[in-house]
């Protein structure tokens, strides 16, 4: 997992508004709406559990420390959503305490190794990692319908074979997407049975793409086509400055904010 840094977050504390209108204009939902779309929630479920459920976010010292702003970055997306979410006043196994007494039932906490929504009451747990690979995928999928285009009739690429890029190329193959896949090191796609591209170069032969690298700056304006779809969680941003202008409306990107909505849908699962 991409350990953050406080200045990749902390815009989001008091930006949740101005962040929801602009996905919203992007794939016609905002992060509410991915949630129910990606877990076929209806309004009436969402509305229920909103009334049914508080979050606790949990700082966590263990590793490298805590990051600054990130519990409270994640309590503000999760509130944007409409749900109640506080930041614990203390730490670790005196925070989940907090919760605790608090009737907290679901629980946001993560360390250096993993990003975790713990449900209590239902005993459903959601990785970050999981839950960042399909989010982003149902993103690209919202994308592409907006311009009218079907992710189940046209061919994607996927860059990116990490521990977010395989937990999609399992969703993908699940869905049965046609994709093919780029990562610079082809050492870790020797086990797939898609189609490999050989270097960067040969992105530029795809409309739909899925980033899940984590390299900032290294995909050229000149390896993308004129008119792509671009859906990407990676940290840093791996578009240039001239690929992120021109492609600013056609292109989801964002550091916290989908993984986490996709990870408080999973948890509200029964």
């Amino acid at each position: 997992m991409t350990r953050l840094k406080t200045e990749w977050v902390e815009y989001m504390i008091d930006g949740m508004d101005a962040y929801n209108q602009s996905l919203m204009q992007k794939i016609g939902v905002d992060l509410a709406g991915l949630a129910m779309r990606t877990f076929h929630m209806t309004q009436a479920d969402f509305d229920r559990a909103r009334a049914c459920n508080k979050v606790a976010v949990v700082p966590i010292t263990q590793g490298e420390g805590i990051i600054g702003s990130f519990s409270e970055s994640v309590a503000a997306i999760v509130r944007s959503m409409g749900f109640c979410a506080d930041v614990m006043p203390h730490t670790d196994v005196d925070g989940i305490y907090d919760g605790y007494q608090r009737g907290c039932n679901i629980f946001f906490f993560a360390d250096d190794i993993r990003y975790l929504a713990l449900n209590t009451k239902t005993n459903k747990a959601s990785d970050n990692n999981y839950a960042t690979a399909l989010g982003f995928i149902e993103v690209l999928t919202a994308l592409m319908e907006k311009h009218g285009k079907r992710i189940a009739k046209e061919k994607i690429l996927q860059i990116g074979h990490g521990i977010v890029g395989r937990e999609a190329v399992k969703i993908l193959t699940s869905r049965g997407v046609d994709f093919d896949i780029y990562d610079k090191d082809q050492e870790t796609l020797a086990e797939l049975s898609c189609k490999k591209l050989q270097g960067p170069a040969q992105i530029r032969d795809y409309r739909y793409i899925l980033d899940f690298t984590n390299e900032g700056g290294w995909l050229k304006d000149a390896y993308l086509k004129d008119a792509i779809l671009y859906a990407s969680p990676g940290v840093p941003y791996s578009m240039d400055q001239a690929a992120e202008a021109r492609f600013e409306d056609k292109a989801v990107h964002d550091n916290l904010e989908i993984g986490t909505a996709i990870m408080l849908g999973e948890a509200l699962q029964i």
